[in-house]
């Protein structure tokens, strides 16, 4: 009866080719139980538990392949499309090579290689072979895809942007177009744009992501219940989106329903608690660190530090976990043993740069100012590349007084960086502050042109305009600026204070009214709103407003 094994097996090929994946399954299988060995049961039988996302069954059928016929690339691509899925990249990125080595011109190892050190970080090594995989199949969009998502976590926006559309070029309905174009819009600062790209992803497959985008953007503008909304929704579309479901708990932690955020917290912490979890570590990032705060908020702080020594005992010769800590006890006013455990984080990871920021806001707290320069400044020193530590340093020393060191130390940092934007923008502001005009439009100009959509530089754009008493294009910064900014920002009252320099105090008042309810400490906001009522003829809500500018600048 098997003497047409191979007549079978070509059928039951035929089968998961054509999509009918669990009639070759069963097929496979009973050739496999009959006895028939053939590299060809075993590769297409780890294909079809592939497909059905059983990767550890199939990893055994593709090693039991390799053990058969050890010159095919095929199953060294399956096995790297295991590992891919579960998450282990550097087994994925050997068994790629593998592959690689049996079939060096197959593009759809050199893609997934693309896609491998994308996730990994390895931009120049994901370039490389994107360059291997155009060469080969020029009609190809998921490299161009891969490329794109390897230059958003490389935080370069507009080159993730333009490998978009060379992915829309090739294939105009990738079903992830919407999503990734909304993506780099995002990163970018081009909000509306982002959120149309979202809004026409909500009907799609990736529908989760494209909510879990809405709630970013709405969590960036402080929207905090928007936000909540469109990352509930996305847990609702896709259950283990594990990051959705830590951002909704950050949102109810964020209004204060810390009951509703642990509850939104259980099912995370129920899949860390299972037996599969990897030696203990969370499944998405900073879900001990967020646990600790909502009881923290509950009231039980004795467990919430339990829960942050966790992290520490998985790993003691790791600086991450006790940065959490230090960071835990800053935040509930303990700032002496935070100082402590933040210079353990800093000798176990002294190439993290964050540790250094929060040693010194610690410092700050003690009053120990010139210390917190000096860490600042090391930590600068050793880590030239990252913006924030010089604009650090020059906030240090501009809170002692010292206002030319400050300036120095932005000129120090542009040195080593002078394609950031952030650091022109903190030194145009230093000459504003100072009345320099002439020089603070010349930054300004720098800032600018390497970023036009900088949030800071806008801001410090509408300030320098309205100091040089062109208020109409003092408006025309601010409406670009407010689209970037969250609307508790200052530039937000600046805008309107040039509305009202303009002649328009409706729109002024509208503007006002967003600030103050955004930015309610402030009382410059009352003043300008109460300067706005006034000129639309409403006195009494004119003198409420300068009523409560006078409370708010005498708590």
């Amino acid at each position: 009866m098997w003497h047409d094994a191979d007549d079978r097996l070509s059928k039951a090929v035929e089968r998961f080719e054509e999509g009918a994946v669990e009639a070759a399954r069963i097929m496979l299988r009973t050739l496999d139980r009959r006895g028939v060995i053939s590299p060809r049961i075993d590769l297409y039988l780890g294909h079809c538990h592939l497909e059905a996302e059983e990767f550890r069954a199939a990893i055994r059928r593709y090693r039991r392949c390799v053990a058969l016929n050890e010159e095919s690339p095929a199953p060294w691509i399956g096995l790297g499309l295991c590992y891919g899925r579960l998450g282990l990249l550097e087994r994925a990125i050997e068994a790629f090579q593998e592959a690689l080595s049996r079939g060096p011109a197959i593009e759809e190892v050199h893609c997934n290689l693309t896609h491998c050190h994308a996730l990994a970080g390895d931009l120049r090594s994901a370039e490389a072979h994107a360059r291997e995989a155009v060469a080969l199949d020029p009609s190809c969009p998921h490299v161009h895809r891969h490329l794109a998502l390897a230059y958003l976590l490389a935080g370069n926006a507009e080159r993730s942007l333009r490998a978009w559309r060379r992915v829309r070029a090739l294939a105009e309905d990738h079903p992830e177009l919407p999503v990734g174009v909304g993506r780099a819009y995002a990163q970018l600062g081009r909000r509306e744009e982002a959120r149309r790209c979202y809004r026409r992803a909500l009907d799609g497959p990736f529908a989760a992501d494209a909510c879990f985008g809405l709630g970013d953007l709405a969590r960036e503008a402080e929207a905090a219940s928007e936000a909540l909304g469109h990352y509930a929704r996305a847990v609702e579309l896709d259950p283990a989106f594990g990051e959705a479901r830590l951002r909704e708990a950050e949102c109810l932690a964020d209004l204060g329903r810390f009951a509703d955020a642990w509850a939104a917290l259980v099912p995370l912490r129920a899949q860390l608690d299972d037996d599969e979890a990897d030696g203990g570590e969370p499944p998405v990032d900073g879900l001990h660190a967020l646990s600790a705060r909502v009881l923290h908020g509950l009231g039980r702080r004795r467990a919430a530090l339990r829960t942050l020594r966790v992290l520490a005992a998985v790993d003691a010769s790791d600086g991450r976990p006790w940065f959490r800590i230090g960071s835990y006890l800053l935040d509930i006013g303990r700032v002496r043993p935070a100082l402590t455990t933040l210079r353990r984080a800093g000798r176990l990871s002294p190439e993290d740069p964050h540790v250094p920021r929060l040693q010194a806001r610690a410092l700050g707290r003690l009053g120990r100012g010139r210390q917190a320069v000096a860490v600042l400044a090391r930590a600068a020193h050793r880590h030239p590349g990252e913006q924030q530590l010089h604009v650090d340093v020059a906030a240090a020393l501009l809170a002692r007084g010292r206002g030319g060191s400050a300036e120095r130390a932005l000129l120090r940092g542009l040195s080593w960086n002078p394609e950031a934007a952030t650091l022109w923008a903190a030194a145009a502001e230093l000459a504003l502050d100072d009345g320099r005009l002439p020089l603070a439009r010349a930054r300004l100009r720098s800032a600018l042109r390497r970023d036009r959509r900088h949030p800071h530089a806008l801001g410090l754009l509408v300030r320098w305009l309205r100091a040089m008493r062109r208020p109409r294009r003092a408006v025309h910064a601010g409406r670009a600026a407010v689209r970037v900014l969250p609307s508790s920002d200052p530039a937000v009252c600046e805008y309107a204070r040039a509305l009202l320099e303009a002649g328009r105090p409706e729109e002024a008042r509208l503007a006002l009214r967003r600030y103050v309810l955004a930015a309610p400490h402030d009382p410059a906001g009352y003043a300008a709103l109460g300067e706005a009522l006034e000129l639309l003829g409403d006195p009494n809500g004119a003198q409420t407003q300068r009523r409560l500018e006078a409370l708010v600048a005498g708590a």
